[in-house]
């Protein structure tokens, strides 16, 4: 019998119940419908401090400063097959909790200790990712470079992107439920997700 897939949803809008959210939703039940086993990580309930750039968990594999939930969190990363990251549009960019979140990525580097420009991944070989933002500007390419700061992220650290997108032109509560091309979109990219881990 194949083993299931985990999908681990990172939702990093601070809304309850908002577009990311329920985009989020979407996609996973496409993965559910391929079989995976889906989990929803909301940063918004997460105690996790900013990166202090100290460095301690280059040597470490964990912060040395901070024990919050962030350790938890970089667990449940090493065991997904695949990751999803979603944020709201804030400023041109990813939201501020999306932000701290990648920058507590760095455990997952190991650098060379004679030369710090050499590094490789720990995080475990073939996952797959999917990113995707939501925005009110109607207009997708006001978007800045939010997808750019979590598909580069998840790049170096060795992670194949299936699919990005943006939904554009959305701000009140769950007003992505109108619009039927998106939801199908958002299912289908969950669908492809763990079809692409076969």
């Amino acid at each position: 019998m194949q083993q299931k897939h985990y999908i681990l949803g990172i939702n990093a809008s601070p809304r309850k119940n908002g577009n990311t959210e329920t985009l989020m939703a979407k996609i996973l039940t496409g993965a559910k419908a391929q079989g995976a086993t889906t989990e929803t990580v909301h940063l918004r309930n997460l105690r996790i401090k900013q990166c202090l750039a100290c460095e301690g968990c280059r040597v470490s594999r964990t912060c040395r400063l901070h024990i919050d939930d962030m350790q938890v969190l970089l667990v449940q990363l090493k065991a997904a097959d695949g990751i999803v990251l979603g944020s709201p549009i804030h400023n041109y960019n990813i939201s501020a909790r999306m932000k701290i979140f990648i920058d507590r990525l760095y455990p997952f580097f190991s650098f060379n200790p004679e030369n710090r420009r050499e590094w490789h991944s720990l995080l475990p070989p073939r996952k797959k990712g999917l990113i995707y933002a939501v925005g009110e500007n109607p207009n997708p390419k006001q978007a800045g470079v939010v997808l750019e700061a979590m598909r580069l992220p998840l790049e170096t650290l060795g992670c194949e992107i299936t699919g990005e997108f943006i939904a554009a032109g959305f701000f009140e509560k769950q007003a992505v439920l109108k619009d039927e091309a998106l939801l199908e979109q958002a299912h289908n990219a969950g669908v492809n997700l763990v079809k692409s881990l076969i």
